[in-house]
């Protein structure tokens, strides 16, 4: 199609997210990582970056209460229906696949680490931030009389 690396990335967590949706995350890993691992050999892209499309787009089952377990875990108890997951989960699908193409096509295996510090930075701060908000609410709690 001539669409580069970005088309094999979309293809390939279009084909995982897919299949994850029926069967479990770790069952289409398994099946798509020959595929997919041949597909980056013969067009030279990054084996590192097409794995790791390949385990975004397994880990991404929002659309069916069956590809994941606490998604099942929720449909009976919690009164939910297909449609439910189908109406959620399709929009944050589509996002998360964006957002995952986009951050594949601009990285290399070797700056790949800077999303992960980035994000880790980013949950220390909104952790140190709550627990700071948490020890001046309960000083204040201990402060006022009964």
């Amino acid at each position: 199609i001539g669409s580069g690396d970005a088309g094999l990335f979309g293809a390939v967590y279009l084909a995982t997210f897919l299949i994850s949706n029926i069967v479990t995350n770790n069952a289409a890993a398994a099946l798509l990582f020959p595929i997919a691992m041949d597909a980056a050999e013969q067009t030279g892209t990054d084996v590192i970056l097409m794995s790791y499309c390949l385990m975004l787009g397994a880990s991404a089952s929002f659309m069916s209460p069956f590809g994941y377990t606490t998604n099942l875990m929720i449909y009976g108890p919690g009164g939910y229906k297909t449609n439910d997951f189908l109406a959620l989960g399709t929009p944050m699908q589509i996002v998360l696949w964006l957002l995952s193409i986009a951050l594949l096509e601009t990285t290399t295996s070797s700056n790949f680490y800077i999303s992960w510090v980035a994000t880790f930075a980013a949950l220390l701060l909104v952790t140190l931030t709550r627990v700071c908000n948490l020890r001046t609410w309960m000083h204040s709690q201990q402060r006022q009389p009964e």
